[in-house]
């Protein structure tokens, strides 16, 4: 048997650019199949929907609020809903978190000013795990990208991205990290907004009981499947469709010198 998980989505209540509150995903979910979904609001220096000056327990009660009432209506219908989150760094780059709880959060309030390489230690500290997401997205809102070789897996497959920006994703990881854990997001903001094939994620043999079940399997880059339209997963060829300016980091979060040809 399957099992299917959604592990990238956005809610009304956490993110400023979520549409539906997450509630609405459940229905969605089961009628696709899935066995359960990661609500990944932006967290802090992201897109979020919490006002930054609340008092810090404040403004962690209404980020989490997307993943609660998910959480509520999926635990009323037998389908597993996860915590997760998305931060934002100085040079547009973004990283899924898995494994952190909002107790951890609670007790946390300096995680607002950690680097990269604080959430790498911290987050690994408490059994979780840092996924970049859509490495090379060159949307509008993104005037940069920062490949990092620190993390623990690639999104490769992001079905709010081009098709070019994935097929660099898959072309950098298979060259630069080919042992870490790969893996594919809706990067969901509405239930109308992804449809049959649009709708991507990951597929393991066991189910997943927990978010640190999946930390832990991205860290150990276990066995699992890659849901994504047909042809998503092909690399790009020669002519790199990199128009941004790019800055390579290394495995602790820090500048490198290498350039398109060395990491593609």
């Amino acid at each position: 048997m399957v099992y299917k998980y959604e592990t990238h989505l956005h809610t009304m209540q956490g993110s400023a650019c979520g549409k539906v509150p997450g509630h609405d995903y459940i229905a969605k979910y089961i009628d696709l199949g899935f066995d359960g979904i990661f609500v990944t609001d932006h967290f802090f220096h992201g897109n979020c929907r919490p006002n930054r000056e609340l008092p810090w327990e404040e403004w962690v009660n209404e980020y989490c609020q997307g993943y609660e009432d998910a959480a509520e209506e999926g635990y009323k219908r037998n389908f597993k809903v996860f915590f997760a989150l998305e931060e934002r760094f100085t040079l547009w780059d973004e990283w899924l978190v898995y494994g952190l709880d909002k107790q951890f959060m609670l007790a946390h309030p300096d995680m607002r000013k950690w680097t990269r390489a604080q959430w790498l230690d911290n987050t690994h500290a408490a059994g979780g795990c840092c996924v970049q997401c859509h490495p090379f997205r060159q949307a509008g809102y993104m005037s940069h990208v920062a490949p990092c070789l620190g993390v623990d897996g690639v999104e490769i497959a992001n079905s709010g991205n081009l098709p070019e920006w994935d097929a660099m994703a898959v072309r950098y990881a298979r060259k630069m990290l080919p042992d870490v854990f790969y893996s594919a997001g809706s990067d969901i903001h509405h239930t109308d907004a992804r449809v049959g094939d649009q709708v991507f994620g990951v597929s393991f043999d066991a189910p997943l009981n927990s978010a640190a079940d999946y930390a832990r399997a991205v860290r150990a880059n276990a066995p699992h499947g890659l849901l994504t339209s047909a042809g998503r997963l092909e690399p790009i060829g020669d002519d790199i469709p990199l128009e941004a300016p790019m800055t390579v980091l290394d495995r602790r979060c820090e500048p490198t010198a290498l350039g398109v040809r060395d990491i593609f």
